[in-house]
């Protein structure tokens, strides 16, 4: 696209004064997504743009080549024009009202899925006194496709990493058997993974292309945040196994590792 192009460009989302459909962002949906609809949209546009020049340059629409935000004819004349320019121009038959304009929904028929793929890591020190764990150490290694920003995605793994931690190991709604109640209702009594739970997590990315969208990326945030809730209770109980430990139910408190001690040591 032409320098200076981009600020001729409106991008109008969420306004559902304009907008007739739209299901948010969420699950690993804003680029994967977003990329194929304003593709769409902008494949539209061009197409309009190519009909529009194809007759004020008298050729035919398939000797109307677009490229760098310019619009070229390649006979009988070669000649060209931008982008705006032919969408501007009313008087063309093919250009109605908003002619450099395009919306795009999503169809559900369209092969945009794309999966994440990855492995973690986890170490961690067990006190067989107390049940309390400590996270000592933490890797992962994602594919999520194209990392547009990786400073971004990276971002999201050790988000995805503090958000499954946090499941792994504290994070608990306690409800009241008789009423239904939630008595885990404000931060003073649901615990939640601070700074000082994490050790430095190292995080690395595997790109390898989506075929299934435009940026070929793949949800970033979906591939950090399941793993954590396995590698963290199993690194537990491969630490307590020669103690007899088999399993662990989540969050594993240090009440429930303590007591998962005391069973295993009982035999029961």
């Amino acid at each position: 696209m032409a320098r200076g192009a981009f600020e001729t460009i409106d991008y109008v989302a969420h306004d559902t004064a304009r907008v007739a459909a739209g299901g948010g962002s969420h699950s690993g949906r804003s680029m994967k997504l977003a990329t194929t609809i304003i593709g769409q949209a902008t494949d539209d546009i061009i197409d309009k743009g190519r009909r529009i020049a194809s007759h004020l340059f008298e050729a035919s629409v398939a000797d109307i080549e677009f490229a760098e935000g310019r619009f070229a004819s390649r006979a009988p004349i070669a000649t060209s024009a931008s982008l705006m320019s032919p969408a501007r121009r009313r008087h063309v038959p093919t250009c109605r009202r908003n002619c450099a304009a395009a919306r795009r929904d999503l169809r559900p028929d369209l092969p945009i899925a794309s999966f994440p793929y990855g492995t973690q890591v986890c170490e961690v020190e067990v006190d067989p006194d107390t049940g309390a764990v400590e996270i000592v150490r933490y890797a992962a290694v994602d594919d999520v496709g194209r990392a547009i920003n990786p400073m971004i995605v990276h971002g999201q793994t050790h988000g995805g990493i503090a958000q499954g931690v946090g499941q792994a190991l504290l994070e608990h709604s306690h409800y009241d058997p008789a009423t239904g109640q939630l008595l885990a209702a404000s931060f003073m009594d649901y615990a939640m993974p601070r700074a000082d739970v994490f050790p430095h997590m190292s995080t690395a990315l595997s790109e390898v292309p989506s075929p299934t969208n435009r940026l070929a990326c793949a949800p970033a945030a979906r591939a950090a945040r399941p793993r954590p809730l396995a590698v963290v209770i199993n690194a537990i109980v491969d630490a307590l196994s020669h103690l007899g430990v088999r399993h662990i139910e989540m969050p594993a408190t240090p009440e429930r590792v303590w007591r998962a001690i005391q069973a295993a040591a009982k035999g029961s």
